[in-house]
């Protein structure tokens, strides 16, 4: 046997690693050469190579174009949920849908901040109300003399032809009157059940005409608009002028309540929010809404969504609100008209 050993034998190891070696380096030196002469190393291509280099490195196929119909997913509610839920209507104070946007006024990109809102002013009619600088919250805000025991129930966003008759038939079997805060593009789809609800007993509230959000921020003659809309919609449908006005997901400003007064609507928020239009489950809807003390406004929905667990809550709440003594009342007022002794018509135009 020799003392030497023989010539060493490469290890597969070492192998596989020289491969890699001379791969890469041969790639290095195909992009040296393809992209040899050109200075101009497009954005957001990787290294600065060009986009067909890099197609053919990664062995991918040609990106295809964009469709022209395709738009841009939105996260959401909510919905309510926006909220505050429906189908064209954004949800409720969370994340409601959204209503496709007006066309671009290009010259206004060059206004400045002032000139702008110079042009999106409106002039309102003359205030037949008290200009409040609030909403109301609680029912004594609204009717002053009301029982000491009394809560109110508001129910918003509908109608919805499934699940408005099953909550207008829960409120006949335990003999409760609410308010309804309904949306103006659903009176216009089922003024039927604008008619139910009227005929009920129950009162019915403006709540804007297509539940935009965040409703504040709207110009001034669309939030002019989603007012007078809705009250023609109610007013065709069932007959009633509503004397209440709730803004979508609670938000309020100087202009919407000056607004309200102008239109003869009293503003209206509430004072107790279960999160029914997060849909949370039957259980903690029905929890919370039973936390519910005297004067107290107390907030759910029939509209905006899957409402299952409201109706499944309101089952629940009624029979034991009355066993607690509670007395839900309707929020009918009877306004105090500061000058004609009658409200504008809600066709009237403001100027602008």
């Amino acid at each position: 046997m020799s003392q030497f050993p023989g010539p060493a034998r490469p290890s597969r190891r070492g192998f596989v690693g020289g491969l890699i070696v001379v791969a890469v380096a041969g790639t290095a030196e195909l992009v040296r050469i393809v992209t040899r002469g050109s200075s101009a190393q497009p954005v957001g291509s990787p290294r600065g190579l060009s986009p067909r280099v890099v197609r053919l490195l990664t062995g991918s196929s040609r990106p295809q174009p964009a469709s022209p119909s395709a738009t841009p997913s939105h996260s959401a509610s909510p919905a309510p949920s926006p909220a505050h839920h429906h189908a064209p209507v954004p949800h409720h104070r969370a994340g409601h849908t959204h209503h496709a946007g007006s066309r671009h006024d290009h010259s206004s990109h060059h206004l400045t901040k002032q000139e702008r809102r110079a042009r999106e002013h409106v002039t309102l009619p003359p205030a037949q109300l008290r200009v409040r600088t609030g909403p109301a919250y609680r029912v004594d805000q609204l009717i002053p003399n009301a029982p000491q025991q009394a809560i109110a129930l508001t129910i918003d966003d509908g109608p919805d032809p499934e699940y408005t008759p099953d909550v207008l038939r829960l409120l006949d079997r335990y003999q409760t009157v609410a308010s309804f805060c309904v949306v103006g593009i659903h009176a216009d789809a089922y003024p039927k059940l604008v008619r139910d609800i009227a005929r009920a007993g129950h009162v019915i509230v403006n709540h804007s005409y297509t539940h935009a959000l965040p409703f504040n921020k709207l110009p001034e003659k669309r939030i002019v608009t989603e007012i007078t809309r809705t009250q023609r919609a109610i007013e065709r449908a069932a007959g009633v002028t509503p004397q209440l006005f709730r803004a979508p997901g609670g938000d309020w400003s100087r202009f919407i309540l000056r607004a309200c007064a102008s239109y003869g609507l009293e503003p209206l928020d509430w004072d107790l929010d279960p999160r029914d239009w997060a849909r949370p489950g039957t259980k903690k809807i029905t929890r919370r809404m039973l936390r519910a003390r005297p004067g107290e406004i107390v907030l759910c929905h029939d509209g905006g969504g899957n409402r299952i667990e409201t109706v499944r809550a309101l089952r629940k709440v009624l029979p034991k609100w009355q066993n607690k003594g509670l007395q839900t009342i309707p929020l009918a007022i009877t306004p105090h008209y500061t000058s004609s002794g009658s409200s504008p018509s809600p066709s009237s135009s403001p100027t602008s």
